[in-house]
């Protein structure tokens, strides 16, 4: 097994787990390991976690979005919170951290590409996401894409699962802008469904706060 072999297989993906090679290659499975582990050394390659790995740069023929990658990295999932805040132009901050909801376990994991930090939410209410950015006709290659909250579902997301009582002071602290793409019936309609007693308060001094004199 060597380099040019595992670059021939995943250049156009490009990540790819141990499992994977370990079907390619009829070789012992801590030889492989092994050799892994000195590819990452090297810097051939990148180890995103335990045996999933992304090919170096130089060796990608098609390049995968960082929030493609963060919806590979740990499944199922998609980017909300303060990513997708910034994503948006919601908020003015640059985010440094993946920040994506699961229906798994909490984890983190630190990368040479970048932090990636999901949070647990029950199934009932991991949805209200979309593929973005949509096509369009722009015919945009499916790593370019990845799993996102929509706006609103963003904002639940963020009241939900940030500690602590969101108070009108603490809204106002996150400096929201741009809250034209945000649609109010349509907030209210998906604060209804997530049905928190915590989340249905911060969204009501949300609205207060932002949305004071609107039908």
């Amino acid at each position: 097994m060597k380099i040019a072999e595992i670059v021939s297989l995943f250049r156009d993906r490009p990540f790819f787990e141990a499992g994977e090679v370990r079907l390619a290659f009829n070789e012992p499975p801590l030889q492989i390991e092994a050799r892994l582990s000195r590819w990452v050394n090297e810097g051939k390659i990148v180890q995103l976690r335990r045996k999933r790995y992304l090919l170096a740069e130089e060796f990608r023929r098609k390049e995968a979005s960082i929030g493609y990658i963060s919806n590979y990295l740990y499944r199922p999932s998609y980017i909300s919170l303060r990513t997708a805040l910034e994503i948006y132009g919601l908020i003015p901050e640059a985010v440094k951290i993946q920040e994506c909801i699961t229906t798994k376990k909490t984890a983190e994991w630190k990368t040479p590409i970048g932090i990636f930090k999901y949070y647990a939410i029950k199934m009932e209410r991991f949805w209200g996401y979309q593929i973005y950015p949509e096509n369009s006709g722009k015919n945009l290659p499916e790593q370019q894409q990845f799993l996102l909250a929509e706006p609103e579902k963003t904002l639940l997301d963020l009241f939900y699962l940030m500690k602590g009582e969101w108070t009108e002071e603490r809204i106002y602290e996150m400096r929201f802008q741009g809250l034209d793409i945000i649609k109010k019936e349509r907030l209210q309609l998906f604060t209804r469904r997530f049905d928190s007693p915590k989340v249905i308060q911060a969204v009501n001094r949300f609205l207060k706060l932002y949305f004071t004199g609107e039908n």
